[in-house]
């Protein structure tokens, strides 16, 4: 059957790869979020993450000191108080 260094292996593989696997989830609580932040009419504010995603998805989308544009889209953390998300041109 299966020897005591299989069944071993098997519980620190559990045990080490579960934290990793829950280390991408987003937090649990919302952040405070100023009154101001990410418009309705130019961006759409993460339910969790306290990020900005600006509708016009490009480079010039935002403008600020802590914009990004990663992976096709564009955004800013709550943090950024320069941010804010620019309308389609």
């Amino acid at each position: 059957m299966y020897s005591l260094e299989r069944y071993v292996f098997s519980f620190l593989a559990l045990v080490l790869l579960t934290p990793p696997a829950h280390s991408g989830y987003a937090p649990s609580q919302v952040p405070d979020l100023p009154d101001d932040f990410c418009p309705k009419k130019l961006g759409t504010a993460t339910a969790t993450t306290g990020e900005c995603m600006c509708h016009w998805q490009d480079k010039r989308g935002c403008k600020g000191s802590g914009c990004k544009f990663e992976m096709g889209l564009t955004w800013y953390h709550y943090t950024c108080k320069d941010c804010t998300c620019v309308a389609e041109s």
